[in-house]
């Protein structure tokens, strides 16, 4: 997409009037519409590969309509600093899953209600080798959701679809999860994209 695309594109002038950091909040948007992601019993987040952070602040601004106590720990190799309560920024590599748990820990949290990443790996517009990468990515990341997600908790993953998109789905599928993973592709990804977001409802 050039550059001039992106400024007109229909969700970029979406996320700039309602102050959102990206375009890619209106894809967590239409899926927690459609699958409840989020609720009033949602109290403990993480969220990895954060940045540009437009779906920390969805989750931020939902579960402050229901009340303040709730926690979201963000996790990228990019630092930042949100500067919202309620949200804990680290930077840190989430392939490392001990470190995660650490973090955790530091928290007094042993699993989280829900898990979401936005995470892709560096693209090189080649989707095939894009996919596989994505698709290595998550591999490495899988245990996050294994070891610290609630046996009742939801997550939502951003996927490449590509070589081994099926097996790794059928996989996903023979694990406790079971019958309650879905596949979806919000409106707000772009028409040519491999993007899909796999989610455990």
């Amino acid at each position: 997409m050039k550059k001039t695309d992106y400024i007109n594109d229909f969700w970029a002038q979406k996320a700039k009037k309602e102050w959102y950091k990206a375009r890619s909040v209106y894809k967590l948007q239409e899926i927690d519409q459609k699958f409840k992601i989020f609720n009033k019993n949602t109290k403990k987040i993480l969220d990895i590969g954060c940045a540009p952070w437009s779906w920390t602040q969805y989750i931020y601004r939902k579960l402050k309509k229901f009340w303040n106590s709730f926690e979201i720990i963000w996790v990228d190799i990019q630092p930042t600093d949100l500067n919202l309560s309620n949200v804990k920024c680290y930077k840190q590599d989430a392939t490392n899953i001990e470190e995660v748990k650490k973090i955790a820990s530091q928290h007094w949290i042993d699993q989280f209600d829900t898990i979401v990443s936005d995470m892709a790996p560096n693209t090189i517009w080649h989707k095939s080798t894009d996919a596989l990468r994505s698709m290595a990515l998550i591999e490495q990341t899988l245990p996050i959701y294994q070891n610290l997600l609630k046996q009742e908790g939801k997550f939502v993953i951003k996927v490449f679809m590509g070589p081994w998109f099926d097996e790794f789905l059928q996989i996903l599928k023979k694990t406790r999860w079971g019958k309650h993973i879905k596949t979806f592709k919000p409106q707000a990804v772009r028409k040519d994209s491999k993007e899909i977001y796999v989610i455990k409802i």
